[in-house]
């Protein structure tokens, strides 16, 4: 397991994907919600104003990191499953994953080294985002630093989990799939189907819609979220990742 472990942590580091995911939601998502904060706040007569406007859920940390919260829940998911189905979908895209019977390492220590490092690279993603963050909004004068800002940063956090534990489960989908395109194809669909889920309100029992939901929490008109609710994300990463290494168990060549 840990040659498995330093063999994994090596092609995450020197990947060119996730360096760009990386650099993209580690960057971009605090950008864009401050910019959405500043276009909400400051007015204005364009389309994009008047929809930052209906987003707004407060002013201060809350508004700004509210923001930051609404599009990471959902780009969090999205870029970090990207980066999960280039680890299981390159061993067939590449044409390497015939070559690993020959390894004296099992393809189940194989694919547990993987999630492995993957948990490590999205924790790592999670706090960087928030520090991120905290930085641009220090440096912006949204608010000083106040109960408000933990409140704020630890909801970000816990949407950061969250939705990087979704996006582990395609882990399955890409070693199922053979190869990226069936991840990615799925994380649109699902994308899709939690927003449909929220529309007629059953969000809160459909996992992949509660990290949008715990980004709004607790403002007007957003509903309510249970423990066992959010119990379930767990409970279904849980579930992936131990059918996930099962399906690396039992794979043949074709």
């Amino acid at each position: 397991m840990t040659a498995s472990l330093r063999v994994e942590w090596w092609k995450l580091r020197r990947s060119r994907v996730v360096l760009v995911a990386t650099a993209l939601m580690g960057l971009l998502l605090p950008g864009m919600g401050l910019g959405f904060y500043s276009v909400a706040l400051n007015g204005g007569t364009g389309g994009l104003a008047g929809k930052a406007g209906a987003l707004l859920i407060g002013e201060g940390w809350v508004g700004y990191l509210g923001f930051v919260d609404q599009i990471s829940a959902v780009a969090l998911f999205l870029g970090s499953g990207v980066v999960v189905a280039w680890m299981f979908g390159r061993e067939h895209a590449d044409r390497t994953f015939p070559a690993l019977f020959a390894l004296p390492v099992s393809r189940g220590a194989i694919a547990g080294a993987k999630f492995v490092v993957l948990t490590v690279w999205l924790a790592a993603l999670t706090l960087l985002v928030g520090l991120v963050a905290l930085v641009l909004g220090l440096a912006a004068g949204v608010g000083p630093v106040d109960a408000a800002l933990i409140t704020e940063l630890l909801r970000l956090l816990g949407i950061g989990i969250t939705a990087g534990m979704l996006a582990l489960t395609m882990g399955l989908v890409a070693s199922i799939g053979r190869g990226y395109l069936a991840a990615i194809g799925a994380m649109s669909v699902i994308v899709a189907a939690a927003q449909v889920a929220v529309l007629f309100g059953t969000g809160g029992w459909f996992p992949f819609a509660v990290p949008g939901l715990l980004a709004i929490a607790g403002s007007e008109g957003a509903p309510e979220l249970t423990a066992v609710q959010v119990a379930l994300i767990p409970g279904l990463t849980m579930a992936g990742v131990w059918a996930t290494i099962v399906w690396w168990r039992r794979a043949e060549v074709v």
